[in-house]
């Protein structure tokens, strides 16, 4: 059962009161229609004229929680039926305009009377590349997440670097951390001609 009071939820919805009841209870049907009604008509008064159902009743109801919901999954719905009808547009859309740059343009010849496949224009043809690698890139990006690396990053990035070079070089240089190192001279192959000068 639509409502916010969870003592109420799941149970039997009951008949449809008359609008003269003063007591009772509504059914889910009733509601979703109350809110189907809303979305197309913008109005309370006019779902409750449309509908029978009084005014008060209606803004009890548009300030519960089961009604804003109800009207998320509805305009979800609509949404999604909208979205496929544009697909299958788009689609037809992409086949023309396919056929067109492969085929030509419908041109009337008026020397046989008939019509005939001109070639797409150069200005029309590049226009329309344009606007697919747009939207193809568009795809692309919306697809990495936003991973996609852009000239602005690039340069944070290297900024960073730079700074944390700049830091170390800094802590090599400065007085305060360098440390005495000892330094032993090592000569490499004198022991070897001194015993080679006693054998001789």
């Amino acid at each position: 059962m639509l409502t916010d009071n969870p003592r109420m939820k799941y149970k039997p919805t009951g008949r449809r009161r008359a609008v003269t009841k003063s007591k009772g209870h509504w059914s889910d049907s009733q509601k979703i229609e109350a809110v189907q009604t809303y979305l197309i008509l913008g109005s309370l008064k006019l779902t409750a004229g449309a509908l029978s159902i009084p005014f008060d009743t209606l803004k009890v109801w548009k300030a519960s929680e089961w009604w804003k919901t109800l009207i998320e999954e509805l305009r979800l719905q609509e949404d999604l039926q909208l979205s496929n009808r544009l697909k299958k547009i788009i689609t037809k859309s992409y086949d023309v305009l396919e056929d067109r740059l492969e085929n030509g343009d419908f041109v009337f010849d008026q020397k046989t009377g008939e019509m005939r496949r001109k070639p797409v224009a150069m200005r029309d043809a590049h226009k329309v590349a344009l606007d697919l690698v747009q939207q193809r890139q568009d795809l692309v990006d919306r697809h990495l997440g936003g991973q996609t690396v852009t000239e602005d990053k690039i340069e944070k990035t290297l900024a960073n670097l730079a700074e944390q070079f700049a830091r170390i070089a800094n802590q090599v240089n400065s007085p305060t951390t360098t440390k005495p190192v000892e330094v032993t001279d090592v000569i490499f192959g004198q022991e070897d001609n001194h015993n080679a000068e006693k054998e001789s």
